[in-house]
């Protein structure tokens, strides 16, 4: 048999060819797996890094968040340019710069001791942003409290919950239209005005969908003729308690609230001498306002009955419709049964507009007409009074 020594001699030199180059692979793969690792080292290294920078600005913004809720800086100008027609009687009528009660102040969040809590505080002052009349400057609220998921508390000078039912359908708060103001005649007492002194109040977290409720009370010491409350004519309250109950439910486009007041001061009057004011009394009373939203209009109503007081029965309706940025603002009042006002009836109703110029500000305009009915030897009156400014915030 011969034997055919080609095939063999040819699968040895391939072999002799195969085995440096497969040397030499295995180095090629030995120094990638080399790089490989560096590479991988690195990469951890800069992940590292990269984390480390990123929990230090988080921890940063964290920091810089925390700041900026414990310690804020805040406030608005409102001015206008108003012409009145008539003041009642007393020869004020004419046009002029007016600020509406425009403020600044501070107010800040910050965490405590106690898990979920949080220590909430407000200093606010009024200042006249459009002369220098001196009792154009004075406080407003301030407390120092806590807030958490059970709730807030507040201790201090507060604007109650009473108060809060009113202002949270109010398109016109604090300007010449609004449902509060000149005595507390246009369409609610002066129980929505201004402040009750040495109180506390308390408001739930929402539960049942869309209800909170409310406690609040004012406390004076035993002896104390300190007012209760620093809008007159709740000035005329001196000593005692107020205190009040409430509910309120929001959800979708409804809005509802509920109250209850009452008022037990020592004595009821005012100046040096006293002179005892027998126009009002100690004695509770109730209201209920609400609105509803279902999108480019709105319409709210409000009625309190507050009459055993001496503060009569009040009604206040608005409806608001946006027509493009602009807000269409129409508002009528009634003031009944009062008798710290003679039992008079007073009617207001005003037409007007606000349009934004940011966020936060916004220009107006708008007319108020109010007229009261003759009582005694007193006429019949008609005050207008046409009204066009704007409202600067800051630190909102």
């Amino acid at each position: 048999m011969q034997f055919n020594m080609k095939p063999v001699l040819s699968a040895i030199l391939a072999a002799g060819l195969i085995a440096p180059a497969m040397a030499d692979d295995a180095a090629v793969l030995r120094q990638m797996q080399e790089q490989m690792k560096l590479m991988q080292a690195q990469i951890e290294a800069m992940t590292k890094k990269l984390a480390a920078q990123g929990e230090k600005q988080v921890k940063t913004e964290t920091e810089t968040k925390a700041r900026d809720k414990a310690l804020q800086v805040y406030g608005r100008v409102q001015v206008s340019v108003d012409n009145y027609s008539d003041d009642f009687g007393n020869g004020s009528k004419g046009t002029t710069l007016k600020s509406n009660a425009s403020y600044f102040g501070l107010k800040g969040t910050t965490p405590t001791m106690f898990e979920g809590t949080d220590l909430i505080y407000q200093a606010e002052m009024r200042y006249g942003a459009a002369d220098d009349v001196t009792n154009d400057i004075d406080f407003r609220e301030g407390y120092a409290g806590l807030q958490g998921g059970w709730g807030k508390l507040r201790l201090g000078r507060l604007g109650v919950p009473y108060k809060a039912t009113l202002t949270k359908i109010d398109p016109w708060l604090d300007l010449q239209p609004q449902s509060r103001g000149y005595g507390g005649r246009l369409g609610s007492s002066s129980l929505h005005s201004s402040y009750f002194n040495n109180a506390f109040d308390y408001v739930s977290p929402k539960f049942g969908g869309g209800f909170t409720a409310a406690v609040w009370h004012s406390q004076q010491l035993d002896g104390e003729t300190n007012n209760i409350h620093n809008a007159n004519p709740l000035t005329n309250f001196q000593g005692g308690t107020a205190s009040g109950l409430g509910m309120k439910f929001e959800q979708g486009p409804w809005y509802v609230g509920v109250d209850w007041i009452d008022i037990d001061s020592d004595r009821i009057g005012s100046g040096t001498p006293f002179v005892a004011n027998t126009k009002m009394h100690n004695d509770s009373g109730w209201q209920v306002a609400g609105r509803y939203n279902p999108g480019p209009w709105s319409v709210s109503v409000m009625y309190e009955d507050v009459e055993d007081i001496g503060l009569g029965k009040n009604m206040y309706i608005n409806g608001i419709y946006k027509l493009g940025k602009a807000r269409l603002i129409a508002t009528l009042a009634q003031n009944r049964d009062a008798t710290q006002y003679s039992s008079r009836d007073i009617d207001t109703w005003s037409l007007g507009a606000r349009y934004p110029l940011n966020k936060t500000s916004d220009v107006f305009v708008a007319y108020v007409n109010r007229s009261e009915d003759a009582f005694g030897a007193t006429p019949a009156k008609d005050f207008n009074v046409f009204t066009a400014g704007v409202n600067a915030y800051f630190g909102k």
